[in-house]
């Protein structure tokens, strides 16, 4: 039988399997609906996908056509292309038509149902890719922003609210999104000797609080360092993992943190969707062998949300925005001042912002922050218009159609 042949028999057998489990699914949800869902217990979600065909490559423009049984009221529908969140649905049909850009390869395609009380439930399916000698893909670029007023953040907004400008020219917007989208945090704790005692436990104690906080499908890994790594967890989405066994983490050694926040990055890189770096420390480096215009080129890469809780140094009472008068062996006064303004940096061009800390009192609640400002925060997403690919950074700017409100997002992205 000639190869094609054997290609299209298999094709049709997998057809054929995969409509006979469609058409038991879809039975199993009549069934449910039929019974008042007595089966199920109070907190589960049916989610399915009816589109696209997973045998069928997908590309330029696809339809998710999700079909969604519940007993509990749904709050909302999030879609997601790659693990990358392209929009959301508050009422049926929960259908949704995403714009793939110009590639021609294989992807995932996902939906999660959320209810009022929490409760998810999540449906998949895959599409295969088109074999071809040569490829010129466009990135899709997204962009996680916060947009507050006098320290309040506004939740109303709509797609046609924003405008995203790249490079001068203004961009089509293909995603949009607001509120609870999962993310994966890896929360990067300074133990180095100067954190001895009750700064310590604050510490962890923040750490522990932000994990036991995280939502069912948000992902969390823990890192505490000094001259080394002192204690790591893996990336998990289960609390009781990403807690465990921080009694026995002690604070000892120098601090490496420009080493370590590399690190970070580097871990994050791997992880789809939103992706983002708590950093503790009073932000003193004493050993690194890395430089911090090595780990902000690093940052840009990774397109992370950076936060930095940045605790006093020395006998201070309080984190300042002033730039430290420290010298060492290692550097001078002057070295010193550029490393904390790259850090500064950093943080600000991701997107993300700096807590200022009096106490180890103020490390809880700022991780609380933190988390409630993932929580609001709005998902924007463009395929740019007059792509490069040289390597360079390219700045962008996003504007909202609001007076007196502060916008706050990643000032842009490096051009592969």
């Amino acid at each position: 039988m000639p190869e094609s042949s054997q290609r299209l028999g298999r094709r049709n057998i997998a057809r054929r399997v995969f409509d006979s489990r469609r058409l038991a699914s879809v039975l199993a949800l009549v069934l449910a609906l039929a019974l008042g869902l007595d089966g199920m217990g109070q907190e589960e979600i049916y989610v399915s996908l009816d589109s696209p065909d997973p045998f069928v490559p997908a590309i330029d423009e696809a339809e998710i056509k999700a079909v969604v049984v519940s007993e509990l009221p749904i709050d909302r529908v999030a879609f997601y292309v790659d693990g990358v969140v392209m929009g959301e649905l508050r009422e049926p049909p929960y259908t949704l038509k995403v714009d793939l850009g110009e590639g021609v390869g294989e992807h995932i395609f996902s939906v999660v149902a959320y209810t009022k009380s929490g409760a998810t439930g999540r449906g998949e399916i895959s599409t295969p890719g088109i074999e071809i000698n040569e490829e010129v893909a466009v990135t899709l670029q997204q962009f996680y922003v916060t947009v507050s007023r006098d320290n309040v953040r506004v939740q109303d907004l709509e797609r046609q609210d924003f405008e995203i400008v790249d490079e001068g020219a203004s961009q089509k917007l293909i995603t949009f999104a607001r509120g609870d989208i999962p993310f994966t945090a890896l929360v990067l704790l300074d133990s180095s000797l100067g954190m001895k005692g009750s700064k310590l436990r604050s510490a962890l104690g923040g750490a522990r609080e932000f994990f036991t906080g995280m939502g069912p499908l948000d992902e969390g890994k823990l890192l505490v360092f000094s001259d080394r790594v002192l204690h790591s967890t893996p990336f998990t989405t289960f609390p009781d993992v990403l807690t465990a066994g921080l009694g026995a983490v002690r604070a000892k050694g120098g601090t490496a943190l420009n080493d370590h926040l590399y690190l970070a990055f580097k871990e994050l890189e791997r992880r789809q969707g939103r992706r983002v770096v708590i950093l503790l420390s009073d932000g003193v480096d004493s050993h690194s062998v890395l430089s911090m215009k090595a780990v902000l080129t690093r940052a840009r890469r990774s397109q992370a949300l950076v936060y930095w809780l940045r605790l006093p140094y020395g006998g201070a009472r309080r984190a300042t925005e002033e730039l430290p008068l420290l010298r060492s062996a290692w550097r001078s006064v002057e070295e010193y001042q550029e490393e904390f303004s790259l850090l500064q940096s950093t943080v600000e061009e991701s997107g993300g912002s700096v807590y200022l800390l009096a106490s180890e009192a103020e490390i809880e609640p700022a991780f609380r922050s933190i988390r409630e400002e993932l929580r609001d925060q709005y998902v924007l997403g463009y395929y740019p218009s007059n792509p490069r690919r040289d390597g360079r950074w390219r700045r962008v700017r996003i504007k909202v159609n609001r007076k007196g409100v502060e916008v706050r997002g990643r000032d842009g992205y490096v051009d592969f």
